[in-house]
């Protein structure tokens, strides 16, 4: 039992803690024409924190069941893509009082000589509370926790021309006592990465909407996804289509970072779901 009250408290904690920090924006956009970009760290608690921005290359992956996580790999094929090595944080550490906010400038100092296409590292801000040392004695051993909180946002730098899109490479259905299966696997195209919505459309056989969801990814090579939907939504001996579609909702910062988008998928597939 106490266990499990300190594993609610170390929850509540850390959920504290990532209301206390805000970063912005998610994404920081960069190119060969300004490689200059910003993000603001923003303290909203009444204590000061100890600020450090790190950068390491990842990317989301997934697994056969669709979930996703982030691939975090020193020796890995992808590194072409990496600007770990050419990007630099000022200032790279600092104390941020409460209420307050700092505005941290990126810099990236890529070769010329990187083909056309998008690059990225993962940024990583890490906040500390922050505590006075004391100059006192203490008699005895003592240990204290202290917690580290990291926050995982983007940095993009493109060559143009960048170009992106998503290809449709399989989906499949399943049927359970009680749920509906949809497994998709996508693909990105062109020389950047996918940033966008997969929306998925269910319709009867007279065309209604029965079911329609949306659901953000970010495909910087290739992601399986899986939905789920309750039988009870559907009814029994009628046949049922799926729409598989995607949009990108990149927002850009840059006007001169504009992707073009060569290919989405917008297919109605051909198989159909029996409750029967």
């Amino acid at each position: 039992m106490q266990r499990f009250f300190a594993v609610i408290i170390f929850l509540f904690i850390i959920n504290s803690l990532y209301g206390q920090i805000l970063i912005s924006p998610y994404i920081v956009y960069t190119d060969d024409k300004n490689r200059i970009g910003n993000f603001i760290v923003q303290n909203e608690s009444d204590n000061f924190y100890e600020i450090s921005i790190s950068f390491v290359f990842g990317y989301p992956v997934s697994d056969s069941t669709g979930q996703v996580v982030m691939k975090y790999l020193e020796n890995d094929s992808a590194q072409v893509y990496s600007i770990t090595n050419y990007i630099r944080a000022f200032p790279k550490k600092f104390l941020l009082e409460p209420k307050k906010r700092q505005v941290v400038r990126l810099t990236i100092k890529a070769p010329d000589s990187l083909p056309s296409g998008t690059y990225w590292t993962r940024i990583v801000t890490s906040a500390v509370p922050f505590e006075e040392q004391q100059d006192t004695v203490s008699k005895g051993i003592t240990a204290k926790i202290k917690f580290v909180l990291n926050q995982v946002t983007t940095c993009l730098y493109r060559v143009q021309p960048a170009e992106s899109g998503l290809e449709l490479r399989s989906s499949g259905i399943k049927l359970d006592s009680n749920k509906v299966v949809l497994d998709v696997n996508v693909e990105r195209i062109g020389n950047s990465p996918f940033i966008g919505s997969l929306n998925i459309k269910i319709t009867d056989e007279k065309g209604l909407v029965v079911k329609e969801m949306s659901e953000y990814i970010p495909v910087y090579f290739q992601l399986q996804k899986r939905f789920y939907f309750d039988k009870s939504e559907f009814s029994a001996g009628k046949n049922y289509f799926i729409h598989i579609s995607a949009t990108n909702n990149e927002k850009e910062d840059i006007p001169e970072s504009l992707l073009k988008i060569l290919k989405v998928p917008d297919e109605k597939i051909s198989f159909k779901i029996n409750l029967e």
